[in-house]
């Protein structure tokens, strides 16, 4: 006979779970966390019966968690504790996974309140935090207790506290994307180097269907090819990115990426220009790049970037008939745009407010106009 009891409801907050769906890379999160639970239950009876040195045989046979739905409130799967047994009840180890849920619910609300998180979890076990909630961003959370007393809330902050929290752990497995040069590849050992514009060195594995690109970018590193990388990266307790465990994209870049010259821009230090020129502040820029990417017409071509001495950026175009630039004041997010032809020498010149989307749009329309005619 099999049964099946409402066993989990977490809420998943941000942007991408706002439509009330779920990403699939998110899905094997949820697995990782049924290993926990059996685990922790495993834990549980072993300190509720230190006659035994091991659980029963068969301890785990028949129990499963299943998502049944996904209900509103950004996004709530409803997850399932299902049991079968042979006899006209469930089997009594059913309660040890009630217990193990209560404990790893309290284990995130004690990381929550910076608390000790190992008197709930052994440390032993808290390595799955490292499979749970790794592709969280920046804005999302994973909320197991909603409309409780406790603050059982996974987030970026409290899974790296429940990581470091064991003894054995020092990085934490964290979702990324960076871009770079691959200067270093090694066929024997399967690896190969991203340096990134600051001149750090990540290693990460050669393999699988990414190799050709891999190697083409090795192959063209002379020539300043870039590359644009995400997967899973092991983080140290800085934060600092140590190496990939694993590459879900790999891509080439054009000459001109944009996120690319403005790491490049970030690196400048105050006195670049023969001891003058200021340094641009990376929230500033990092504002730019988001501003760039989501709106900028991909269709149009991709503009020259270069500092300027107040701590701005001049994006200049290449045209035959046309002079084009935008000089861009990253404080008050503004841009001055003008273009001069070259034949007739009219001049168009407009101050528009980056932070109005009808004014960024009149960028890509006064570009389309040129380089469409």
């Amino acid at each position: 006979m099999v049964y099946s009891n409402e066993f989990l409801t977490p809420r998943l907050t941000g942007k991408r779970f706002d439509d009330h769906t779920i990403p699939l890379d998110l899905l094997e999160d949820f697995a990782a966390l049924e290993e926990l639970i059996i685990e922790v239950a495993k834990w549980i009876y072993l300190n509720e019966n230190s006659d035994r040195k091991r659980v029963p045989r068969g301890f785990t046979n028949g129990v499963a968690l299943k998502l049944s739905s996904i209900e509103n409130g950004s996004a709530v799967p409803k997850i399932m504790l299902v049991t079968s047994s042979q006899g006209l009840f469930p089997d009594y180890n059913e309660e040890y996974f009630k217990k193990a849920k209560d404990n790893i619910l309290r284990s995130i609300d004690a990381a929550s309140k910076e608390e000790e998180v190992t008197k709930y979890i052994p440390d032993n076990l808290l390595v799955y935090f490292n499979r749970i909630g790794k592709r969280l961003r920046d804005d999302e959370t994973i909320d197991f207790s909603p409309g409780s007393n406790l603050q059982a809330q996974l987030n970026k902050t409290t899974r790296k506290r429940l990581v470091l929290a064991s003894s054995n752990i020092y990085e934490v497995t964290i979702e990324t994307m960076i871009r770079g040069t691959i200067p270093e590849a090694d066929k024997s050992k399967k690896t190969f180097t991203i340096m990134t514009y600051g001149g750090q060195r990540i290693l990460a594995k050669l393999q699988g269907v990414h190799v050709p690109t891999i190697l083409e970018a090795f192959n063209s590193y002379e020539s300043k090819t870039r590359v644009l990388i995400s997967g899973l990266g092991h983080f140290d307790k800085n934060d600092k990115l140590v190496s990939f465990e694993s590459i879900d994209h790999i891509s080439l870049l054009d000459p001109l990426d944009v996120p690319s010259r403005l790491e490049e821009l970030a690196n400048l230090e105050a006195g670049w220009l023969n001891g003058e020129g200021i340094a641009m502040n990376r929230e500033d820029l990092n504002w730019f790049v988001e501003l760039f990417e989501n709106n900028y017409n991909p269709a149009l071509p991709l503009p020259h970037l270069y500092p300027t001495p107040l701590g701005g950026i001049q994006a200049e175009w290449s045209s035959e008939a046309y002079d084009i630039s935008l000089n861009i004041d990253l404080t008050e997010k503004t841009g001055f745009y003008q273009s001069l032809h070259h034949s007739s020498d009219d001049v168009n010149e407009a101050t528009l407010d980056l932070t109005n989307e009808s004014d960024s749009q009149l960028l890509n329309q006064n570009l389309t106009g040129i380089f469409n005619a």
